[in-house]
């Protein structure tokens, strides 16, 4: 799907513009706005191989701790109503209105003050941070970053603006994927099998990344 087009679908759910972008600039900070991607670091499968198996039942999807699509779900509950969502509709979990619906339908059902936020507040950067700090939850929190993409793509489709698009916006932060990654390789793992987060792993990712900020 284009920008244009996801822009479109969550003014039509009734998002104001300011909303619409935040959101979509959670997606590009989470996904580079990539359906099919799954986490960097964490599976050694394609994107497509990867999507392949999740749709034909070849992995835990739900419970692999490979984060995966627009938001990168990968708490073990929420990939697994993901995956019950994608299979009544008959899609694939690599489909982009299956997971723009899916998200509507978090927001809706789970969140819904952030829904109630994004339908009413023009604030961008707060709607945003609310985005980022209680819908996405990352272990880095890199809310300026969320903030700059939610800009861009107010830029360009609400303002109408010609957007150079920069590098960052092109890729996610595979520093921090790759870093993660290695964790996984050396028996750290981000959740638990009854999938509570790991102290130990985000405690030591957040040092990882407060080093990287020092540098």
């Amino acid at each position: 799907m284009t920008n244009r087009e996801i822009y479109n679908f969550f003014i039509g759910a009734g998002f104001t513009p300011e909303g619409a972008c935040a959101m979509m600039g959670n997606f590009m900070a989470e996904s580079s706005m990539v359906p099919n991607i799954a986490q960097r670091g964490m599976t050694k499968l394609t994107d497509a191989q990867y999507t392949a198996a999740a749709d034909n039942g070849l992995l835990d999807f739900p419970r692999d701790q490979v984060g995966f699509g627009y938001a990168q779900w990968t708490y073990p509950q929420r990939k697994a109503n993901f995956l019950s969502f994608a299979k009544a509709s008959g899609t694939s979990v690599g489909d982009p209105m299956t997971q723009l619906r899916f998200c509507l339908k978090e927001l809706n059902e789970d969140f819904p003050s952030i829904a109630k936020a994004l339908t009413t507040s023009h604030d961008m950067f707060q709607l945003t941070q609310l985005v980022c700090n209680v819908y996405e939850n990352p272990a880095v929190k890199n809310v300026g970053t969320r903030y700059e993409y939610a800009q861009g793509f107010y830029n360009e489709l609400v303002k109408g603006e010609t957007v150079v698009v920069p590098p960052a916006f092109q890729k996610p932060d595979v520093t921090v994927a790759g870093f993660q990654g290695l964790m996984v390789g050396n028996g750290y793992w981000p959740y638990d099998v009854d999938g509570v987060k790991s102290p130990t792993f985000f405690s030591k990712l957040r040092e990882f990344v407060d080093d990287m900020e020092k540098c």
